[in-house]
């Protein structure tokens, strides 16, 4: 028994240390000791149960939750070469675990075979077990010391014991904020301003850092980006800071000057379907106000990592994925795992830009590659491989780069190109890929920037972060406006001294922290009604609705008339001077929303008192501010001016 679960166990540890960035002598003896007494006090514990049914439930418990352990432990060091972090438990839910089957399903049936054979073998030797003679206490201690001795499990214990005992912070008041430079301006960015200036082409490449453009270590492998260089500029100093260190946090970083952190790190990707960041003001927020028209693509799928959502909520007016690219392709089957190759992106995404050129209005085509997606890449078939050395990931990197120069020519022949600025960034560094034995030891890893036509310079070696990217690229644009970020500078208007910042420093990650997660962030507290939790019971509908239902979260009915409303109840204890309303609605015709509001009680209704926006066909999030409303009425929403079905997918009213 001892042996046979030994070798299973010894299994997933000894490949996750050998997937480790940190491959020591000590890392790995420590590991495989650990597990040995681990597995070693467990069997001892169940051994001194009595044979029978409670033997084997709580034998399959502990047994189970071990093989979760070093399952989960091995899949973390496979993707990301490293142990459990906040980067993998972003990940970690039912959500991203469904979109990343499709990437990785040869690992997720490895694993579960070889959990079946653990548990399996369980079974068979359960009665089999010698009673242990060491006594309970001794066994415990053994347990608590085999957990000190894993290499990855001490030192996040270490962590968050720091974190305990570090002093909190729950209050604005305990922010030094010119000491951690960070701006207290971007808690009040509530009513702003911005007028429009130049057309936007954002390009996001996934895990693509400076060190691929070193044409001492890989030469020719980046011509395409080597001649970008010469003709745009650079910051050669970009790092990379807590909590941009995925795909998802590095847009988050670069499009809202502050970084992925918050409070709770379990519950993963699902905090960007529950109003996190909702009160962040970000770069495509303000070129939504200035009237800009607004579009994502990327080759991976919307809902990996609440991406879609996210954007949504923050002014892109179209979003576009794999399920939504899929369909356009001539060989539907001509897809990766996680989506769209790159070439057949970069095809799309030229059409989207020859359609967003014709139009009368400032535009933001924003792009988002996945060939070179760790840990092997996989290149476009369109490309040819680099020829220098026989490697996956640098096969991918080759294609990219080739791909990127092909699109980047045919919209420079684009008259919209002479008044398009071009910003190509790396979305992260790279993760653990199996180029990594090609890199040098301990060097200066950086990301990748340069912009193309912007008829502007600026200081290359000045520290620079993904955080900076938002309020450098406005300026860049010639966008007016008057939005302060949290933590990122516009870095064509400060001096290389003041752009030196410690971003490590705890206080300021603490302080981001809180902020993020309180005030940036709608809680739970502040949610004064909700329509997915009070239901259709309390609100009164006008005649001429029929077929009513609710389901699935959403409001649907039908309007016979071209002059639908519904009334929500009384809020009695809401002080609407602080209050927002948020209502999102999916629509097929472009309509006239308007919210209609007493601004005395008993007064009535009129023109006088009203909020409207003009909405366009697909779904529209809409912000009413609802300083005006009188506490004690009630609040009107009228969701269009034609017959026809409507569907509200949210409404809530928050408090600030």
């Amino acid at each position: 028994m001892h042996a046979i679960q030994l070798f299973l166990f010894f299994m997933p540890v000894a490949l996750a240390h050998y997937y480790s960035l940190d491959r020591s002598l000590f890392s790995i003896v420590s590991a495989l000791v650990s597990v040995s007494l681990i597995v070693l006090t467990s069997t001892a514990l169940i051994s001194r149960i009595e044979h029978g049914t409670l033997r084997t439930t709580i034998g399959f418990v502990l047994i189970y939750l071990l093989s979760f352990y070093y399952a989960s432990q091995f899949i973390s060091y496979y993707l990301q070469g490293s142990y459990f972090n906040q980067q993998y438990f972003f990940h970690f839910n039912l959500t991203t675990l469904r979109e990343s089957l499709a990437a990785y399903y040869p690992l997720m049936f490895l694993v579960i075979g070889w959990t079946v054979c653990v548990l399996l073998g369980f079974y068979y030797f359960r009665d089999r077990l010698p009673r242990s003679e060491y006594s309970l206490f001794k066994l415990a201690g053994l347990f608590i010391f085999a957990l000190m001795l894993d290499p990855g499990l001490r030192p996040s214990a270490v962590t968050i014991a720091n974190s305990v005992l570090s002093p909190s912070i729950n209050s604005l008041d305990a922010i030094a904020w010119e000491e951690l430079d960070l701006e207290q301006g971007a808690l009040t960015n509530t009513h702003f301003t911005s007028t429009a200036g130049k057309n936007l082409l954002l390009v996001f490449l996934e895990g693509v850092e400076a060190i691929y453009t070193d044409e001492n270590l890989f030469p020719g492998l980046t011509p395409n980006l080597q001649t970008l260089n010469k003709e745009g500029w650079q910051f050669t100093n970009m790092q990379q800071v807590q909590g941009s260190g995925w795909t998802m946090a590095g847009l988050v970083s670069s499009l809202c000057g502050t970084p992925l952190l918050y409070e709770s790190s379990l519950n993963g990707n699902e905090i960007l379907f529950s109003r996190m960041l909702d009160k962040a003001t970000c770069l495509p927020d303000i070129l939504s106000s200035a009237g800009y028209q607004q579009v994502f693509m990327g080759g991976a799928a919307l809902d990996f990592a609440g991406k879609g959502s996210f954007l949504q909520e923050h002014g892109f007016d179209t979003t576009l994925g794999s399920y939504e690219l899929i369909s356009k392709l001539e060989d539907a089957n001509y897809v990766t795992g996680w989506g769209l190759y790159d070439d057949s992106l970069f095809s799309q995404a030229l059409e989207q830009f020859d359609s967003l050129a014709t139009a009368e209005q400032p535009f933001n085509l924003t792009l988002l590659t996945v060939d070179t997606h760790h840990p092997t890449g996989e290149p476009s078939a369109s490309c040819s491989k680099y020829d220098q050395i026989d490697n996956s990931i640098l096969h991918a990197v080759h294609c990219t780069d080739y791909l990127l120069g092909e699109f980047l020519d045919q919209v420079k022949m684009h008259p919209a190109y002479e008044d398009t600025v071009v910003v190509l960034v790396s979305d992260h560094l790279a993760m653990r890929n199996n180029a990594f034995p090609l890199f040098p030891a301990n060097y200066q890893r950086r990301l990748y920037f340069n912009v193309l036509n912007s008829g502007v310079s600026a200081e290359q070696e000045i520290f620079a972060t993904p955080l900076d990217i938002s309020p450098t690229v406005l300026q860049l644009l010639d966008v007016q406006h008057d939005v302060a970020f949290l933590a990122g500078l516009d870095l064509l208007n400060t001096s290389f001294l003041d752009a030196q910042r410690d971003t490590y420093n705890p206080d300021r990650l603490n302080a981001i922290r809180y902020i993020n997660s309180n005030h940036l962030s709608t809680v739970e507290e502040n949610i004064a009604y909700s329509l997915s939790r009070r239901g259709l019971s309390e609100i009164e509908f006008s005649e001429g609705i029929s077929n009513v239902r609710f389901s699935g979260g959403q409001l649907q009915f039908d309007a016979a008339t071209g002059d639908p409303y519904f009334m929500l109840p009384v809020l009695p204890d809401v002080e609407f001077g602080e209050a927002m309303l948020y209502l999102t609605l999916q629509t097929d015709e472009k309509l006239s929303v308007t919210i209609y509001f007493e601004a005395a009680v008993g007064q009535g209704y009129s023109e006088e008192n009203t909020l409207q926006r003009n909405i366009e066909i697909g779904l529209n999030q809409m912000v009413f501010d609802l300083n005006s409303v009188v506490a004690g009425s009630r609040i009107r929403v009228d969701p269009g001016h034609l017959p026809g079905s409507y569907s509200i997918h949210a409404l809530e009213v928050r408090a600030q």
